[in-house]
C-alpha cells in the first residue's frame, strides 16, 4: 500500500493553512518527498516523519515555491541525525541549482560541522540526477515514472507516476493541460493535480494587472478544465492541490469540477492522507 501525505497545498502567495508545495509518498519501505516548498519540515514534525528518514527527493521544476526550503530540508535532516547522502532528482538545471544554495551556506555548515563535532556529515553529500525526457526510477518498492509536462516559459517541468502492487498515484507538477498527464494519467487510482480557481482573483492593481492574471492562469491548469482531464484519465479519485488563490468557494469548485468528472472531486489540505 501507498499512502500520500500533502505536505503543502498552497502557492506563492503567503497562507498559513497552505505551506508551499510538497508531497510524501510513503509505504512500509520508503518515504519519497515531491518537491520541497516553504513549511515542509515543520510539516514533516507534524507527522512524526523524520527527515533523517527520507530516501529521496523528486522536484517537478525549480520555481522557488516549490524548491525554497531544500536547504532547511538538509541541514534540519543533519540535526536530525542523518546518516546518509541525500538524493534529489529534478530537471536540468537542478545540479547547478543545489550547488549554489550549498555554497551559499558553505561557510556557515563549515563553522557548524567543526564545532559541533558530529560524527557524520553525510547528510551534506548531495547525489543529484537530472531527468531526461522521460523514465523510470527504481527505490526500494517503488517504480517512479517521470514524464514532462507543460508550465512554459519555465523550460523544464515534470509529472510523476508512483507504482506499488497495481496501484498508480499520478502528480501533475505545475502545468497547463497538457497531454502527457491524459497518458500517463491514465486509469490513476489517485490523480493530483494542481488548479488555477477561475474567476476567484479579479481585482487588479498596479502589481496585478489583467496581463498578470492572465499569464499566471495561462500556464496552470484552469477550474473549468481540471475534471475534463480527470474524466479522460478514467482516474478513481482527483485530489486538488496547488491552489490558486489559497482561499476560495470550495462548494462553488467542487460544483464545476464535478460536472465535467462525475465525482466530486476532494480539495486538498496541508496534512491530508489518502491511502492507496
Amino acid at each position: 500500500m501507498m499512502e500520500l501525505t500533502l505536505l503543502g497545498t498552497g502557492c506563492p502567495k503567503v497562507d498559513y493553512k497552505r505551506f508551499g508545495p510538497a508531497n510524501l509518498i510513503s509505504t512500509k519501505m520508503t518515504n519519497i518527498i515531491v518537491d520541497c516548498g516553504s513549511g515542509i519540515t515543520q510539516r514533516l514534525d507534524q507527522i512524526n516523519i523524520s527527515s533523517a528518514e527520507i530516501d529521496a527527493l523528486f522536484l517537478t521544476h525549480l520555481h522557488s515555491d516549490h524548491v525554497v526550503d531544500l536547504y532547511q530540508l538538509i541541514i534540519s535532516s543533519w540535526h536530525s541525525y542523518r546518516t546518509k547522502p541525500w538524493k534529489v532528482y529534478g530537471p536540468k538545471g537542478t545540479k547547478k541549482f543545489v550547488s549554489k544554495i550549498m555554497n551559499a551556506w558553505q561557510e556557515e555548515r563549515i563553522q557548524r560541522i567543526n564545532y559541533e563535532n558530529r560524527s557524520s556529515t553525510k547528510a551534506f553529500n548531495i547525489i543529484v540526477k537530472e531527468f531526461s525526457a522521460s523514465g523510470i526510477i527504481n527505490i526500494k518498492d517503488l517504480k517512479i515514472k517521470y514524464f514532462e509536462v507543460d508550465h512554459k516559459p519555465v523550460p523544464f517541468a515534470y509529472g510523476f507516476c508512483f507504482l506499488k502492487d497495481n496501484k498508480k498515484l499520478t502528480i501533475s507538477g505545475d502545468t497547463r493541460p497538457c497531454e502527457n498527464i491524459m497518458k500517463f494519467g491514465q486509469l490513476s487510482d489517485v490523480l493530483l493535480h494542481e488548479v488555477f480557481i477561475e474567476d476567484e482573483i479579479k481585482e487588479t492593481n498596479k502589481m496585478r494587472t489583467s496581463k498578470t492574471l492572465h499569464n499566471v492562469k495561462d500556464y496552470h491548469t484552469p477550474s473549468s478544465i481540471v475534471g475534463k482531464i480527470a474524466n479522460i484519465t478514467r482516474c478513481k479519485k482527483l485530489v486538488l492541490t496547488h491552489l490558486v488563490p489559497t482561499k476560495f468557494n470550495e462548494k462553488k469548485l467542487k460544483k464545476i469540477v464535478k460536472k465535467d468528472f462525475g465525482k466530486n472531486p476532494i480539495i486538498g489540505k496541508d496534512l491530508l492522507k489518502i491511502k492507496i
